[in-house]
């Protein structure tokens, strides 16, 4: 019929047997992924966004290898190997023989990778910090009664937790 509005797709059931609204669906998608971007953005340095994942990569399994590296973070070897080279270059990790392994080499954060994983994480919470000021006491209980299902929800695609 001309003019009739389609009717509003649907998701899973919500918790009081209500079907969740596309659009909410695309509106909490929409709004967790901006928020992820703007954090990702607060790293005021040289750094890419592939190369500063990388590094927090490494700083959670180190000592690792490029592979395992590759797998965790869903890029190809090479991929890792480029972004290894400018973090070695600017001196933020190290890499050394596997013992167990004489062909793979391990990489580790140097104390400036520690220091620069510190910086960003600093910077991100400084950001994060400052725009949660600005919202109102009922927001922010909102936002942080919602953290335990935030949590869980993020645990679905992290096999160790991370």
């Amino acid at each position: 019929m001309p003019g009739a509005s389609a009717p509003a797709r649907t998701s899973r059931t919500g918790p009081t047997g209500e079907r969740l609204e596309m659009a909410q669906l695309v509106r909490l998608r929409m709004a967790l992924g901006r928020v992820g971007r703007l954090l990702r953005q607060q790293s005021a340095d040289d750094l890419t966004y592939p190369q500063i994942s990388l590094l927090f990569a490494i700083e959670r399994r180190q000592p690792v290898t490029a592979r395992q590296l590759a797998l965790d973070e869903g890029v190809t070897p090479p991929s890792v190997t480029r972004s290894f080279n400018e973090l070695s270059a600017a001196g933020l990790v190290e890499r050394e023989r596997d013992p167990g392994d004489g062909r793979s080499f391990l990489i580790s954060l140097t104390k400036a990778g520690r220091e620069e994983c510190h910086r960003v994480r600093h910077s991100r919470d400084e950001w994060l910090s400052e725009h949660l000021g600005a919202l109102s006491d009922v927001d922010l209980t909102t936002l942080l009664a919602a953290l335990p299902a935030l949590e869980r929800l993020c645990e679905f695609d992290t096999p160790d937790g991370v």
